[in-house]
């Protein structure tokens, strides 16, 4: 599935953006995403999204063991 990335001109219009969004047949979820600033917040959202990857099959994961003998 392919995503499409929304940018409204402020933040006043995301609840009509999401509730018109979601009001369209052809469209399956409508999410509210902020991007990450900080390096912190950008590891974390990489983690995540490697999480649902993984969840969706997108990816594999790694054992445990293997994560801990790459140190």
């Amino acid at each position: 599935m392919e995503t499409i990335i929304v940018t409204p001109k402020n933040k006043k219009a995301i609840p009509f953006l999401k509730h018109l969004l979601s009001s369209l047949d052809d469209v399956d979820k409508v999410e509210v995403v902020n991007l990450p600033r900080e390096r912190t917040e950008k590891s974390i959202e990489a983690g995540l999204k490697d999480l649902q990857d993984i969840i969706s099959g997108k990816k594999n994961g790694k054992p445990l063991k293997q994560l801990l003998d790459e140190e």
